[in-house]
């Protein structure tokens, strides 16, 4: 478990800069009540306690005897080239958001994040990309009012 509270420590630093960051978003008049700082803020609080549930929960756990090898390692999913490889699949989506917009970049990452994860490719992968991408765009974009990017290659 010592992995856990370290991981959690780590996290929870990250959370820190998150809403560091977030506090940097400037208010505009054109604000509605919850505002442009609003989400993430609340993303940022949401991410400490996470980790704070971590980091106890590693604190309060009995010392294991042996951590797992191998494939029950893999199994438990708690290693850090998953993890790196997980998260150069958000960098992708930033990368691909800035350039072709949210719809492109969400299907693409939906479909890497998948492929990463070993699911092999197939006419249902890349529906599933497609459809959550427009599916996240309704969301965000005709439900919640919120506008994503569109990319400098289309115009934005």
């Amino acid at each position: 478990m010592r992995q856990d509270a370290i991981g959690a420590l780590g996290l929870l630093i990250f959370a820190g800069l998150y809403l560091y960051g977030s506090a940097q978003i400037p208010h505009s008049t054109l604000s509605d009540e919850i505002g442009a700082r609003g989400m993430p803020y609340l993303l940022g609080v949401l991410l400490a306690i996470v980790s704070l549930a971590i980091f106890v929960r590693a604190q309060l756990a009995p010392a294991r005897a042996q951590e797992p090898a191998g494939e029950e390692a893999q199994e438990r999913g708690g290693t850090l080239p998953r993890a790196l490889g997980v998260l150069a699949c958000a960098a992708l989506f930033v990368g691909l958001s800035w350039a072709f917009g949210y719809i492109v970049a969400s299907a693409v990452t939906l479909f890497a994040i998948m492929r990463y994860e070993g699911l092999p490719f197939d006419w249902r992968l890349v529906a599933i990309s497609v459809g959550g991408a427009v599916f996240y765009w309704l969301m965000f974009v005709k439900f919640l009012g919120v506008e994503q990017p569109i990319g400098f290659v289309f115009g934005g």
